[in-house]
């Protein structure tokens, strides 16, 4: 399947893509291609956008905030301390699993990503498509990927995935099967961070595939 759209606003990743993003998990519902017909010209300053587009319709399951150090590198999501519990004159203990500070939910989400009235899709980006998207079947999202990247190619309807958003906006940095990567998902897994040693990204150059010198301290195993 495939659509496309007439976009009248500013099509850059400055003016769409504000804030640190998000990382999404969930069911892939819907998968299609999708067209932007620009009717504005960029600055010559401003990075221009993708305008066509791999999209996936994502039931939602849980969001948490990107988080990047003071060198612009990603660091772990915040978690609370694993903590353990005693249960008598045994010393015996209960162990507290470590649990996400910083979960987003869906209507905050949408606020972010989508319009300000809640709607999981910018106005004007494809409004056809909002009847099947959140608020109006909760839990559902839209993500655009660049077609021109290869990491879309397997995804298909019933996936679980993991997404990762360029700042604030619809507009997907990455996706990955989490079955193919055996990574935890977020919901209550003591073994969250499994992969974040290998996925570390540097804010402000997400579209840049050369590789990145990182410091000692963002080689640890996060595991």
């Amino acid at each position: 399947m495939s659509t496309s759209s007439n976009y009248s606003g500013v099509w850059t990743k400055e003016a769409i893509c504000k804030g640190n993003g998000f990382i999404v998990e969930g069911v892939v519902k819907k998968i299609k291609m999708h067209s932007m017909f620009i009717n504005t010209k960029p600055s010559i300053h401003d990075n221009q956008l993708p305008t066509r587009f791999f999209t996936v319709v994502v039931d939602v399951d849980t969001t948490i905030k990107r988080n990047f150090n003071a060198d612009g590198y990603e660091v772990p999501p915040k978690m609370t301390r694993a903590t353990a519990i005693s249960k008598g004159y045994l010393n015996k203990f209960d162990r507290v699993e470590a649990k996400l500070v910083e979960k987003v939910e869906h209507g905050a989400l949408a606020a972010a990503i989508g319009s300000p009235t809640g709607k999981a899709l910018p106005i004007g980006f494809h409004d056809d498509s909002l009847p099947s998207l959140h608020p109006a079947v909760k839990g559902h999202f839209e993500f655009w990927l660049d077609a021109e990247k290869n990491a879309h190619k397997d995804i298909k309807v019933g996936d679980e995935v993991r997404i990762k958003t360029i700042g604030n906006s619809v507009i997907a940095e990455s996706i990955i099967k989490m079955d193919t990567f055996q990574i935890s998902n977020f919901s209550g897994d003591t073994q969250l961070l499994n992969a974040w040693s290998n996925n570390l990204t540097r804010r402000g150059d997400m579209d840049d595939d050369e590789p990145k010198k990182k410091d000692d301290d963002d080689d640890q195993d996060w595991s």
